[in-house]
């Protein structure tokens, strides 16, 4: 399945996968809800998804396919160069991200590494990867946090009370505050909203 609306960029997107897969039987859905048409439908083992549909998100695609339990392969083939939507769709159940401004060859040969269990990923993307989880381990190697604080600090970051963490670390309020109060000055932060903020930047809670 190729999802993309700009028709000529659809056609040529089909050419990449036929390319690449010689035989495949290939379908095209010029945008959101013909896709999600032939989702309830048909059976297909890859999906070529772009994010910017006329009529929404690529990414309902995605959790669509991914909510399925049935196992897709599903690509995000995309003008989008930013963290945001790298990982949002990775998070959301894509196996690859591939800028589809790049020559045909390097789109043919991304998709042909699925067969070798290598994941479809541009090298800028690979490089935002990389980037993302190497600055978040230096980030929070700096904070000297201990691990006690770093399991205080995520509860905190997720909107738990002090209560609450203590309850579930099976510690004294007062002891849950002393670690709080350690916490704010060790990140320079002065307030829940700062040391939630925070906890995102390190890699110790998402955001959706």
């Amino acid at each position: 399945l190729v999802v993309e609306d700009n028709p000529e960029t659809r056609a040529w997107l089909c050419s990449c996968v036929v390319s690449a897969f010689p035989g495949l039987t290939v379908q095209a859905a010029a945008n959101l809800a013909d896709a999600m048409g032939m989702l309830g439908t048909m059976q297909f083992d890859l999906a070529l998804v772009d994010l910017g549909l006329p009529d929404g998100s690529g990414m309902e695609v995605i959790r669509a396919l991914h909510s399925a339990q049935v196992q897709w392969h599903v690509v995000v083939a995309t003008i989008y160069d930013d963290d945001r939507n790298l990982f949002a769709a990775l998070k959301s159940g894509a196996k690859g991200y591939i800028l589809k401004d790049q020559d045909r060859g390097r789109i043919v040969s991304y998709l042909q590494g699925i067969k070798k269990d290598q994941p479809a990923l541009s090298a800028a993307s690979s490089q935002r990867l990389i980037n993302h989880f190497n600055n978040k381990a230096d980030a929070l190697a700096q904070a000297k946090l201990t691990p006690r604080e770093v399991e205080v600090l995520c509860m905190i970051g997720k909107g738990f009370s002090v209560e609450d963490a203590a309850g579930m670390l099976q510690l004294s309020t007062d002891t849950i505050k002393g670690y709080v109060k350690t916490i704010y000055n060790k990140l320079g932060v002065s307030n829940r909203s700062e040391v939630t903020l925070e906890a995102i930047r390190l890699g110790l809670i998402d955001v959706d």
